[in-house]
């Protein structure tokens, strides 16, 4: 059966197709701009949707010309999301003037599981407001492994109301996504949001699966692996059909 719905969505997909689908994604705390620049290289070579960075190393790019030819992401009150509005709002804007395209934002959990929904929707209506004026995409983390099953229908209605692009499962940091986070994602957007998962993506197979259950994005840092396997997968279980 597992043979039968790789078959199915490989067949569908090419690999330009397939790296559309990919937010290439760089986020460890002791990364060199060596390493950063593999990713760039990377990123463009391949034709992942963006490559998600730190603040620092966004603008890094962007203030040498390091970036042409490549979308940027930043990430916006990362990992924990309960800094000001103020904050969140300045930090994305300073982004955005100097020519990131997409932000990831997360929620702010804290308020959230305080039951203040004016609070964090307040929040998230700001940041996407002001990054609507840059024409930038927004996608907001809710932590989704953290959240019940209700708190995560509440959770992807702000979300929606608030409008943003995408809801975002989770940061990878403060917890790890699995299948029934982007089942219960994807049956709660309910097709009025995109429905982006990060949070422990390491091999084609999970991708590819995560894909079939109705992702539009997936955020990891193995990126370039991914891709391979994919093509590897590809080459086997299509053969002389690819």
């Amino acid at each position: 059966m597992l043979t039968e719905t790789l078959q199915g969505i490989l067949s569908k997909l090419s690999p330009k197709e397939f790296a559309e689908y990919i937010d290439n994604t760089l986020l460890k705390v002791d990364t060199s701009i060596d390493v950063v620049l593999s990713y760039v290289e990377d990123t463009r070579r391949r034709g992942f949707k963006c490559l998600v960075l730190s603040p620092y190393h966004a603008l890094y790019l962007l203030s040498n010309g390091l970036a042409e030819g490549i979308n940027l992401c930043g990430v916006i009150g990362f990992p924990m999301g309960f800094c000001t509005t103020k904050i969140k709002v300045l930090e994305a804007e300073e982004l955005l003037v100097k020519g990131v395209k997409e932000i990831d934002v997360v929620m702010n959990i804290q308020a959230f599981k305080s039951g203040r929904y004016d609070d964090v929707f307040g929040d998230l209506v700001a940041i996407v407001d002001m990054a609507k004026r840059y024409g930038s995409i927004v996608k907001v983390i809710i932590e989704s492994p953290l959240l019940t099953y209700d708190e995560k229908a509440k959770a992807v209605d702000l979300v929606v109301k608030s409008g943003a692009h995408y809801v975002k499962t989770s940061t990878g940091v403060l917890s790890k996504t699995d299948f029934d986070d982007i089942h219960a994602l994807v049956k709660l957007a309910k097709g009025r949001i995109k429905v982006k998962a990060a949070g422990g993506f390491r091999h084609a197979v999970e991708v590819l699966m995560a894909i079939a259950m109705g992702v539009d994005r997936i955020g990891t840092s193995t990126a370039s692996q991914i891709y391979r396997e994919f093509l590897d997968l590809r080459e086997k279980l299509l053969g002389n059909f690819v």
